[in-house]
Formats: C-alpha cells, structure tokens, sequence
C-alpha cells in the first residue's frame, strides 16, 4: 500500500470529522427531514445542506455513493493501518454488489438490468456483469470474478450456493468473511486504537447475529445444527458458543430472557412487539456508543473509527425517509424508523 501525502495528528481529524459531522443529517436537522411530505420536497432540503441528488437520479444508489467518497476521504488522513481498517469497511458496502451478482447468476429472471443495481465504488473497475452472468459454468464464472483472488474462500461460499440456491446462508458466509476482515485490520491498529475498534466490530457482529437468531425464532425456524453455520465469530457479548445455546430455544420470550446483558435489559420492552423493534432498539444502542466514542474529548483519535459508524446510520436513516415519503408514511410513523433521533 502506498504512503499518503497529508501528515496529521488526532487532533487535527478530530477537528475534521466533527466540522463533516456538524453539517450532516442528525438531530434536528434529521428531524426536519422526516417532516418532508414530498420527494421533492426532500430532495431540495438535502440540497439546502449540501447534498445535491435531482429527481433523475436512484437515490439509494447516490447516497450509498456519498458515503464511499466520504470514507474514501479518511484514507487520505489516515496511516497505513488505519486506511486498511477504512478500506474493510468500505468493502462490507460494496459485499451488496456481490449478493446481487450472485443473486442474478443463480435466478437470472429478473425485469431490472442488474447494472441499475450495481453500487459504483469511485476509483474501482466495476464487475464485468455481463461476462460474468453469461460464464458458460461455475470454473469460468470463479475465474472472472475478482474477488475470488482477494478471499479464496469464496469459492466454496458460491459453489455451496449453485448446489442448494441457499441464499440466506450465502449472505451469511458473505457477511462473515467481510467482519473477519474488519476484525482483522482493527487488531493490526495502533496499541490506543485497537481495543476500541475491536469493540465496534465485535459490537456489530453481535447485533447480526442476535438480529439473526431473532429472526430464526420468529419466521425462519432454521434447526440448530443448521443455524451454527451462519454465525460471524468474534462477537463481543455473543461468543458462538452462546449463540448455540441460543439457538435451540423455541420463543422470542425464551430467547430473550436467556440473553446476556445489556441485551437482555434492553429487549425485554419489546417481547411483544414486532420484530423490527427489537433490532431497530439494538442498533440505537450502538449509535449511542459510538456517538459517545465520538465525542470523546480526551481521546480525539478514535473520533476516526467512530465516524464510519455515524456515517453509515446516516445512510441507513435518508433511506429509510426516502422509502417512508415513497409509501405515504406520516412524518411520525418516519421519525421512529430513525436510528439516533
């Protein structure tokens, strides 16, 4: 990996991400969002802060593109350590090119062109989806797949695939190899940043895989032997042998009642509820620990690893609104899609 040109200290992105941060789409400022009733309407108050997407453009695909560039961004500031933990989170965005991919190549039937839904990654050649779709069998379609050089172990994620068109354990062994990744680049990070990163990683890995083990109890009822193959490793609160345990229980109230703190605590408001309240209560927890990592004053540094944490819930949070004004949602139904506010 090359060197990069712009020699700072902490204080110095601390100073950065916090001016970025005061001009994005949070707290009030989010808040005014939600109110929007139209799309236009939506779109020009994004354009009063800076963020410029017409009417022509697909909305999900220029903002997922906004937060790339702005994490693309960091590298520039960043040591060679710290642009790798940049770049793994990076490539857990661009992992959703690769599921449609996979997607289209199994069940070709589709009415959109697959390069609509293509996110474009700035800098990067974009797969050749056309080759790749029309490889004649599965040894031609692994050897033009770029990945497959960067993570080996893909190949057996989508020859698995191709045999049982298993697509929920496909983006489950997807998902994994890109957290082992980030969980590999935030432990090569400098001694002061290290625990921290680690704890954000293994924070989201948890949140998955409870999201996942919820889901199961409540839709999928996936068996327990099955199940153990769709855990990410290297959770925080969730170790795999936990989440085995868990996954032999029947009931959301079981599962709940069986889980360590904080989690436990925290969903057991929502045990009669639907579903999406329990995960949209856990990744509010996580935005307040890292809005709190963010904020540390006295550790400016890791203001750097907190801010893609911020970035991406506020990706998560402009689509939500999107879809909530696309489908006729009162302004308060959207205000409680949002992580944060």
């Amino acid at each position: 990996m090359s060197a990069f040109p712009l020699q700072t200290g902490s204080d110095f992105i601390f100073a950065r991400l916090h001016g970025l941060w005061s001009k994005a789409a949070h707290g009030e400022r989010l808040r005014k969002l939600t109110a929007c009733v139209t799309e236009e309407l939506l779109l020009q108050s994004l354009n009063n802060i800076g963020l410029e997407i017409n009417r022509n453009e697909h909305f999900q695909k220029k903002i997922a593109i906004r937060e790339i560039s702005l994490l693309q961004n960091l590298v520039a500031w960043a040591d060679e350590a710290e642009a790798c933990f940049i770049h793994a989170k990076i490539r857990n965005i661009a992992d959703e090119n690769l599921k449609v991919l996979l997607n289209y190549r199994f069940f070709p039937e589709h009415e959109i062109n697959v390069s609509e839904l293509m996110i474009p990654i700035p800098g990067e050649v974009p797969y050749d989806c056309q080759n790749l779709l029309a490889a004649p069998d599965m040894e031609k379609f692994l050897e033009l797949l770029p990945d497959c050089a960067e993570f080996p172990e893909l190949s057996a994620i989508i020859r698995k695939l191709e045999q049982d068109k298993d697509f929920t354990a496909s983006d489950c062994a997807i998902d994994s190899l890109s957290f082992q990744q980030e969980m590999a680049t935030a432990k090569k990070l400098s001694f002061g940043m290290r625990g921290v990163a680690c704890e954000l990683v293994g924070w989201e890995i948890d949140i998955t895989n409870l999201s996942m083990l919820l889901r199961n109890v409540n839709m999928y009822h996936i068996d327990n032997e099955r199940l153990k193959s769709f855990w990410i490793p290297f959770g925080n609160i969730l170790p795999l042998e936990k989440l085995e345990v868990l996954g032999k229980l029947q009931t959301i109230h079981e599962v709940i009642d069986a889980l360590p703190p904080p989690f436990a605590a925290m969903l057991h408001p929502y045990r009669e509820t639907e579903l999406y309240h329990s995960e949209h209560a856990l990744w509010n927890w996580l935005e307040k620990k890292t809005y709190q990592i963010f904020r540390d004053f006295s550790r400016p540094g890791l203001s750097f690893l907190a801010y893609p944490y911020l970035l991406h819930f506020e990706t998560i949070n402009l689509n939500r609104i999107y879809e909530g004004i696309r489908f006729g949602m009162p302004s308060s139904v959207i205000q409680e899609m949002m992580i944060g506010l």
